[in-house]
């Protein structure tokens, strides 16, 4: 079996559950992340990785178009609760980040939350998002990382062998230094929890023009 097919089944049996077993920690760890993360969704928006749809609560009034993708079906079952209660339209799709579904530039938002510690190629991921994102379109990345303090450091690495076996999640990735190498032009940034959480948004890499003689 695939690392993917692994944490699409792994995903699929937690979804009737996820909500609750995230509880209050989650409320305590990120704190305004998610808000703020909600905030910034602009225009026609791609949620990748949308999950149970935790962050549909916080979607700005400004966007205009939600489509949603998930490698889960039945975590995109319970987003698709979420927005039926929250009479919020969207569209949602069951989708590898690694290979979606839309023509390049279809977006003016392209947003990922806490699941680039889970997909098993996030380089990948990271040049699709950035494919179907418009030019001047951005980015929305709210991630935890490898810390800055450097003993917490070493008890992610610790602990993150066990953490990917247990739900496909790795502690100790480096996304944004991953972005970075890859093109992203990283912008605003907010940190949490010795800088675990960070959210932040980009512009997508600017692609060379072919000229013709």
């Amino acid at each position: 079996m695939s690392e993917t097919e692994r944490i699409r089944r792994l995903y699929d049996d937690r979804a009737a559950n996820y909500d609750r077993s995230l509880g209050l920690v989650e409320r305590l760890v990120l704190g305004p992340l998610r808000p703020a993360y909600g905030s910034l969704l602009n225009g026609e928006t791609l949620e990748v990785g949308i999950g149970s749809g935790l962050n549909l609560p916080f979607y700005s009034p400004a966007v205009t178009r939600a489509v949603g993708v998930d490698l889960s079906r039945e975590m995109l079952r319970e987003a698709e609760k979420r927005a039926r209660e929250l009479g919020i339209s969207i569209t949602l799709i069951e989708a590898d980040a690694v290979s979606l579904p839309f023509p390049d530039a279809s977006f003016d938002t392209v947003a990922v939350s806490l699941a680039l510690c889970t997909i098993p190629e996030p380089a990948t991921a990271l040049r699709e998002m950035a494919r179907v994102c418009r030019p001047d379109g951005r980015l929305v990345f709210l991630e935890h990382v490898r810390s800055t303090n450097r003993l917490i450091a070493l008890l992610l690495r610790a602990l993150s062998p066990l953490n990917q076996r247990a739900i496909g999640c790795h502690l100790d990735r480096e996304t944004f230094d991953l972005a970075d190498g890859l093109g992203f032009s990283l912008e605003q940034s907010q940190t949490r929890l010795f800088d675990i959480f960070r959210l932040a948004t980009a512009r997508p890499p600017a692609v060379p023009r072919v000229t013709l003689d």
